[in-house]
């Protein structure tokens, strides 16, 4: 799958937000912040296109690219607005070209990881959605 692209059209079609050149951030700028990490084509693909775009921080908390956490065998990645889910991906995942997502409540000691039965993809498309529209995703 071409995840650039597919982004493209989400933000456009799904999103009604198109995307412009100045939304994305370069592969070197990516690989600098990474500082070695390895993470899923799906969530490069989509810093490259939509990394600066005005959604990612206006309402959930992206943690910055080299900085994300991990958690027992999960990688966190974002916060909700409120702290009251945090979302992440399987660490051992983090080859994948498009890891499932999971959410856990941070006040859980251990957290308990629950699947949001939606790959990175299409979960972040979803969840802008909801954000936009308060539509629930599918």
């Amino acid at each position: 799958m071409n995840f650039d692209e597919w982004f493209i059209v989400q933000f456009r079609d799904v999103l009604s937000e198109p995307l412009i050149t100045d939304d994305g951030i370069c592969d070197t700028e990516i690989e600098a912040s990474l500082n070695g990490l390895q993470i899923p084509l799906s969530i490069r693909a989509y810093f490259r296109v939509a990394g600066k775009h005005w959604l990612n921080t206006n309402y959930n908390e992206w943690l910055p690219l080299g900085g994300f956490e991990p958690a027992g065998d999960h990688t966190i990645f974002m916060n909700e607005n409120q702290c009251v889910v945090r979302w992440a991906v399987r660490t051992a995942e983090l080859i994948e070209d498009d890891p499932i997502v999971y959410q856990a409540q941070p006040d859980k000691d251990p957290l308990q990881w629950h699947s949001e039965k939606m790959p990175f993809s299409r979960f972040i498309i979803a969840m802008w959605k909801w954000v936009l529209t308060g539509e629930s995703p599918s």
